[in-house]
């Protein structure tokens, strides 16, 4: 064999050494996740009734002339109204190149209320699931910001159902897999509608285009919605940190159905799938996609069942926050950086080099962007409102000096990456 040919040889045998143990890595079942729940690993197909219902709603948000065919989505209402108490062992069909969920939520509030949360313009909608929502935001001049009247306003006169398109980004959380966040575009429509005299809500998404690059971020307290962000590009995954990895699509069905307007009562019902991965090849399990289902589910009640909190005092506390000038964002940051390396520099999460280097003196908040600053404080802010510990002081919020919380069980350490530069996000 030709003498300088082998060390390029030598490499290629190498990389494909790595792709083989990496994938299974990748790939590998989180079994019950942060959430604890464990899922069948011979799940139920969903009813091929209700299949078709969801299949005529994904056609109808891709058909901007469409019109809805109200009995051809009665199944999947008859499902969501009188299926199974806990259909997490129920699998809708592939769709969108990946594996989908089904995850059933009640929660004690009526659909009035859900709305003036969920489709208010003055609350951003990563506030009302701040477990897997880092940043959202509605794309200016989409129909759902131009329309004149109000989602909540229609349930007054529901004689026909209502249909309202909109595009929106997002930006999602670190994963429980692989603790990594994406930025990425989608198209919503949403329709109001009366099924058997109750109020029903139907949210259906698609992702537009492939993610941006996922970044390696860490979950450091879930139930207290405590996150980092890098801004570094990989995975927080040992072997596997180096990989470039890509949300190629994502979808849902969510049905918020109003049972019992005056107890109050509602039924949330999520249909979701996810293809993400590296190099095209989609590598989520459905428990993942359930798991972090179950983070979303959590956060919303918190928010939505919050004694001390209505849909008009969150967008009339959280407004002022956003709007600070410059000067009082940056110095309000500076404050929370300062208190985020107090109460996390001995996480077992951030002992990475190249993390901790982030968060020394104070240094957080250089890799934090205006928007992502802006989006910190706000959900310091809401956490304030619920009753919850916050790292910053907005007037009245209790601030960080109170006693850190014990870490949950760290996940495996992300791959020293020293050499790395975190920069600040766009």
């Amino acid at each position: 064999m030709n003498k300088h040919k082998t060390p390029a040889l030598l490499a290629l045998w190498l990389a494909l050494a790595v792709l083989l143990c990496a994938f299974p890595a990748l790939a590998e079942d989180e079994s019950e996740g942060i959430m604890n729940v464990k899922l069948a690993k011979a799940p139920e197909p969903l009813a091929k009734p209700v299949e078709q219902s969801i299949d005529s709603l994904f056609a109808l948000l891709q058909d901007r002339q469409g019109a809805l065919d109200e009995a051809a989505i009665e199944p999947m209402l008859d499902f969501v109204l009188n299926g199974p108490a806990d259909p997490k062992d129920i699998s809708p069909a592939r769709r969108f190149g990946g594996q989908g969920i089904c995850l059933r939520q009640d929660v004690s509030t009526d659909l009035d209320t859900i709305l003036r949360y969920f489709y208010n313009p003055d609350i951003p909608n990563f506030l009302l699931c701040p477990a897997v929502l880092r940043l959202s935001g509605w794309r200016e001049g989409c129909e759902f910001l131009t329309r004149p009247t109000k989602l909540w306003d229609d349930l007054k006169a529901l004689d026909r159902p209502v249909l309202v398109r909109g595009k929106e980004f997002e930006v999602n959380t670190p994963d429980s897999f692989a603790e990594a966040y994406y930025k990425y575009d989608l198209d919503r429509l949403i329709i109001l509608l009366k099924y058997k005299g109750r109020n029903v809500a139907i949210s259906i998404s698609e992702q537009k285009d492939q993610s941006d690059v996922g970044r390696k971020g860490a979950i450091l307290d879930d139930s207290q919605w405590e996150y980092f962000y890098s801004g570094i590009e990989g995975l927080n995954k040992g072997l596997i940190g180096w990989m470039d990895t890509f949300m190629y699509q994502s979808a849902s069905v969510q049905v918020f159905l109003e049972r019992d307007a005056a107890a109050p009562r509602s039924t949330v019902f999520l249909f979701k799938w996810l293809n993400a991965g590296w190099m095209g090849s989609n590598v989520v399990k459905r428990s993942h996609i359930y798991d972090g289902s179950l983070r979303y589910a959590r956060s919303f009640c918190k928010v939505l069942e919050s004694a001390s909190l209505t849909p008009e005092e969150m967008a009339a506390q959280i407004r002022p926050v956003l709007d600070m000038n410059n000067a009082q964002v940056n110095a309000k940051i500076q404050e929370y950086a300062r208190n985020f390396e107090i109460r996390f520099k001995d996480s077992p999460k951030l002992k990475p080099r190249s993390y901790a280097k982030i968060v020394a003196d104070g240094g957080y908040a250089e890799v934090l962007d205006d928007e992502a600053r802006r989006s910190v404080l706000a959900l310091q802010k809401l956490k304030s409102l619920v009753g919850m510990e916050t790292l910053v002081d907005l007037a009245t919020s209790p601030v960080a000096a109170a006693p850190a919380r014990p870490a949950p069980a760290p996940a495996p350490a992300a791959p020293d990456a020293a050499t790395v530069e975190a920069k600040p996000e766009s």
